[in-house]
């Protein structure tokens, strides 16, 4: 999918049979938004009401206005900068191509969905994604780490690209990963009862609720 801010192409989203319906509603509505040109409510609850800590749920409230300081502001703003991703170096950096259609992004966008055995297709935009973000399909013990998982990708990526940016760290998709889950699972813990209590059980409890 394109980096710019426009929509394209067909939203597809595939879930276990069971909850179907349900998200299948949710889907329609977002689409309905996106195909008539209606402007896309702002997400709120997609990244206050969400456990997670609160520096987290604020760099989603920034992603989404479009607020973090990725390179493309930074050249508004007036700063003469060559504007090339610092995570994948191929493409110009904006927050929704660095959280959502980067390469290195995508691979942990990859990741949870295959962690849910969820099929879904990228939106353009922060806003759009987490306008859509909708949990009913993955039922009741997993609704809480799946709300909160969008924002968990994000501050990961956006803390590996500081990292690389500011500390010449070099980038390992491997660590990323671990990044992630790591950071997934220690935000989400104590929001679930009677849930795993080590990493590895965590990855296998997500996968086989």
């Amino acid at each position: 999918m394109s980096d710019k801010n426009t929509y394209s192409g067909v939203l597809i989203i595939q879930f276990p049979q069971k909850h179907k319906q349900a998200s299948r509603h949710a889907v329609k509505s977002l689409y309905k938004s996106l195909v008539s040109g209606h402007p896309i409510s702002f997400p709120s609850s997609a990244i206050w009401k969400v456990s997670v800590q609160p520096k987290v749920s604020f760099f989603g409230w920034e992603a989404t206005w479009g607020k973090a300081l990725t390179l493309d502001q930074l050249q508004r703003r007036g700063w003469a900068l060559e504007n090339r991703c610092y995570v994948c170096q191929r493409h110009e950096e904006s927050i929704d191509h660095i959280l959502l259609h980067c390469d290195k992004a995508r691979t942990l966008w990859v990741l949870l969905f295959s962690m849910f055995g969820v099929q879904w297709v990228l939106l353009a935009t922060v806003k759009e994604m987490l306008s859509g973000w909708n949990g009913t399909f993955v039922g009741k013990k997993r609704k809480g780490v799946w709300k909160a998982s969008p924002l968990c990708l994000f501050w990961t990526v956006w803390k590996t690209r500081n990292k690389v940016a500011f500390e010449e760290e070099e980038l390992s998709i491997q660590r990323l990963k671990s990044s992630f889950v790591y950071f997934l699972w220690s935000e989400t813990k104590r929001s679930i009862k009677d849930g795993p209590s080590t990493l590895v059980d965590f990855v296998g409890w997500v996968a086989s609720c």
